[in-house]
């Protein structure tokens, strides 16, 4: 067998690709470092610009107004040291509404009406008005037109006497006179010659009369011409401010204007409170909620 020469024993392990000898003294391989992408460049959003925040004002809550309107309220008294005493009616036995008339015993003449617990005054009228002469009072929002039921105003005859026997109405409701009596009545009144210049009608049992009657400073004054002690008086206003007081003198007056007004007071036989000066009354200031006057004396007239 031939030889192999010693060169080529140098490199045979190079020819035949072995490299056990030079694998186990190289180092390591490096390892793998995962690839990278490139990361794009983050995108700020644009600077928020900061807005001061509003302090918002304290709403200042307004004190709350008083309401434009009040109510009146007091009594008329009798001032006189003694209580006048009521006389009786006197119906002649002769007259022809005799019987009816006196059906229910003896009845008493209304001149004076005066309690004697309270001395309060009856069928005084009280009412406002403005400080100027020619001055107009203002009217609250719920009375410039009349309510329902209030058109009316009545007046009636039942048994010889009006009822009732002082009565106030406002310048646009009807008045009506009714009878019912079962006798004939009749209704004169009469007033200022110039604004209310009367009447004189007959009205007949279960019958009655629609009047018109016109704001005035005077008084209406009614009777009957067939029963000559029914007598009776009406005033007319142009505004809502006004009563009429019952037995125990008492009035009330509601939503009146605030402010300074003038109060009178008038009655039938004795005529205003003050004597000559009555019609500038009682200087009187009208606050807003309740107005208490207290008791306001009427004097007994001078004879």
């Amino acid at each position: 067998m031939r030889s192999i020469p010693r060169s080529w024993l140098v490199l045979l392990p190079l020819a035949c690709g072995c490299s056990n000898a030079r694998e186990e003294n190289a180092p390591p391989p490096a390892p793998k470092v995962a690839e990278q992408k490139p990361q794009p460049e983050p995108i700020n959003p644009p600077p928020v610009e900061a807005k001061p925040v509003e302090a918002k004002p304290v709403e200042a809550k307004p004190v709350a107004a008083q309401e434009p309107w009040g109510t009146i309220q007091g009594r008329i008294v009798w001032g006189g040291k003694e209580i006048k005493p009521r006389s009786p009616i006197v119906v002649k036995k002769d007259h022809n509404d005799y019987a009816y008339c006196m059906k229910n015993g003896a009845f008493l003449e209304e001149t004076w009406i005066i309690d004697p617990k309270t001395r309060g005054l009856k069928n005084a009228f009280v009412w406002l008005a403005p400080m100027e002469k020619d001055g107009k009072l203002t009217i609250h929002p719920e009375a410039t037109t009349f309510a329902p039921g209030d058109e009316n105003v009545v007046i009636d005859q039942p048994i010889c006497m009006f009822v009732p026997h002082a009565l106030a109405l406002r310048e646009g409701q009807s008045l009506v006179v009714k009878n019912s009596a079962k006798v004939l009545h009749n209704f004169k009144w009469s007033g200022h010659p110039d604004i209310n210049p009367g009447g004189n009608s007959t009205i007949g049992a279960g019958q009655q009369q629609v009047l018109k009657i016109k704001a005035d400073q005077f008084p209406i004054g009614v009777e009957c011409g067939i029963h000559p002690w029914m007598k009776g008086w009406i005033r007319c206003f142009d505004h809502p401010y006004f009563d009429v007081t019952p037995v125990d003198g008492s009035f009330t007056i509601k939503d009146a204007p605030v402010g300074p007004h003038r109060l009178i007071v008038w009655h039938g036989e004795g005529g205003g409170l003050g004597g000559r000066k009555w019609k500038e009354g009682r200087v009187i200031t009208v606050q807003s909620g309740a107005n208490d006057l207290g008791a306001i004396e009427y004097p007994e007239p001078k004879d």
